[in-house]
């Protein structure tokens, strides 16, 4: 009995160590990352607007207005296009959000709808 369970054993112990060895070296599947506004925000990219239509809202506790704009935005290396967006805009910053007017923003090149203000006197509304 004994020299059955020494002849087996050793085959188990290498079997349990390839398996593990195999194991270790396959590739794990990567979950997939979800797109948050703060993932989005981080990847995307420095470029400018001309704001076609900007629309003002309510005022909120910090004193910035709610601003739906609609903005032709041009980013480097691609076309211009038209996204909607919606930010808060501080009171004294709302000259810089009005029909014709120039803005730096960024934009994420994977998701070119996603625009976000340049700067600390906006910020986008999720």
């Amino acid at each position: 009995m004994t020299n059955i369970l020494l002849s087996i054993l050793p085959l188990v112990f290498l079997g349990l160590a390839a398996w593990f060895f195999l194991r270790m070296r396959r590739p794990r599947k990567q979950k997939a990352a979800k797109d948050t506004h703060s993932t989005r925000q981080e990847r995307a990219v420095w470029a400018w607007a001309k704001v076609v239509s900007a629309r003002r809202g309510a005022t909120d506790s910090g004193n910035r207005v709610r601003v739906e704009m609609q903005l032709e935005v041009h980013s480097p290396g691609s076309q211009p296009y038209l996204a909607m967006t919606t930010w808060l805009v501080e009171q004294e910053a709302l000259a810089y959000v009005e029909e014709g007017k120039e803005i730096s923003l960024k934009a994420d090149p994977l998701g070119p709808q996603y625009v976000y203000p340049n700067g600390p006197w906006a910020r986008f509304v999720e």
